[in-house]
């Protein structure tokens, strides 16, 4: 159950180094926004290939939130769920839930969402999504998988 049935872009396993790892033991929680970075990577690879111009089709984080739910140790297995819960004419809402595998079973450790802006990193400016994106992102569906 390590894909959790979802298809391989919308699982992602983050590598947890010992330089995420805080005073306490527990991974930092500013890195986990690093990890949904990674995971949105992951997420848009697929949908979108690995030549997609970033540069004048990019975006921007204007918005973070997450709520922690149990800490993740250094030796701990983990697997992010990502999806696209809306997406509008310049901005989108990202989700994402944060599993550890702890006693022969997946707990939930975190759920957060991102609300991203596009952006024309040429121009220095928000401009709306390429119909690329669009229709990607509306094929593939929105909302939290069923897992």
């Amino acid at each position: 159950m390590q894909d959790f049935g979802l298809p391989p872009g919308q699982v992602y396993t983050p590598e947890i180094r010992f330089v995420d790892i805080d005073a306490a033991g527990i991974v930092n929680n500013a890195t986990y926004f690093n990890y949904f970075e990674q995971s949105r990577i992951a997420f848009f690879e697929p949908l979108l290939g690995r030549k997609w111009d970033w540069n004048s089709a990019g975006m921007v984080v204007a918005r973070h939130e997450i709520d922690y739910r149990a800490p993740i140790l250094f030796l701990d297995e983990v697997r992010i769920i990502t999806w696209i819960e809306h997406i509008g004419a310049k901005s989108m809402i990202a989700g994402y839930e944060v599993y550890k595998y702890d006693r022969e079973k997946w707990l939930l450790a975190a759920n957060a969402k991102t609300v991203l802006v596009s952006y024309n990193h040429i121009e220095g400016r928000p401009a709306p999504w390429s119909q690329d994106l669009v229709k990607a992102a509306k094929d593939f569906g929105f909302g939290r998988p069923d897992i």
